[in-house]
């Protein structure tokens, strides 16, 4: 699951989501149909600069109050209104919703990563100890083992998703 956001400028809606592309910083920024890779930094008076790998786009924030921030962007001021709001795609509890508390014989990365490598399928049977997935964070490959023995009855990732912490990857009961 991504960070998904509602985004409200000049009265109208926009449906944003951010992935993090790499450690290095690229983020991958979706508004709408359209997608953006970006890498945003600070300067040394703690302004933002926003690269789009050809131009420097200079972004001070001016004011934040709750989920309304005024911004200058290239010397003109805008205000947002943003929410988050959780996507709903492949990752899923039990119970068919996203995020929430973890299911019993849920497999969660313990990190926000990369998936390089799914070792199971549904209907697979692991023993505890199995390694089920690889998740690359931080430059460090983790293998993500089954912390009981059964049969695989979800699994809700493929090799190149990324993930975060509340991501249920594979499901054994």
């Amino acid at each position: 699951m991504s960070p998904e956001y509602k985004v409200k400028l000049d009265e109208r809606t926009f449906d944003v989501d951010v992935r993090m592309l790499d450690e290095g910083g690229l983020l991958i920024i979706s508004v709408g149909d359209q997608s953006f890779t970006m890498k945003p930094s600070q300067d040394e008076e703690g302004n933002w600069i926003v690269n789009d790998t050809a131009k420097d786009f200079p972004i001070k924030i001016l004011k934040r109050s709750g989920k309304i921030i005024t911004l200058e962007i290239n010397g003109e001021e805008r205000a947002l209104e943003w929410e988050r709001v959780r996507k709903q795609e492949t990752a899923k509890t039990a119970a068919g919703s996203v995020g929430g508390p973890k299911v019993r014989g849920g497999i969660y990365p313990p990190m926000p990563g990369k998936i390089t490598d799914v070792r199971v399928n549904v209907g697979d049977s692991v023993t505890a100890g199995d390694t089920v997935a690889i998740l690359e964070a931080m430059k460090m490959f983790n293998e993500l083992k089954a912390s009981s023995s059964g049969i695989v009855k979800e699994v809700t990732v493929e090799i190149g998703s990324m993930v975060t912490i509340n991501d249920l990857l594979v499901l054994i009961e």
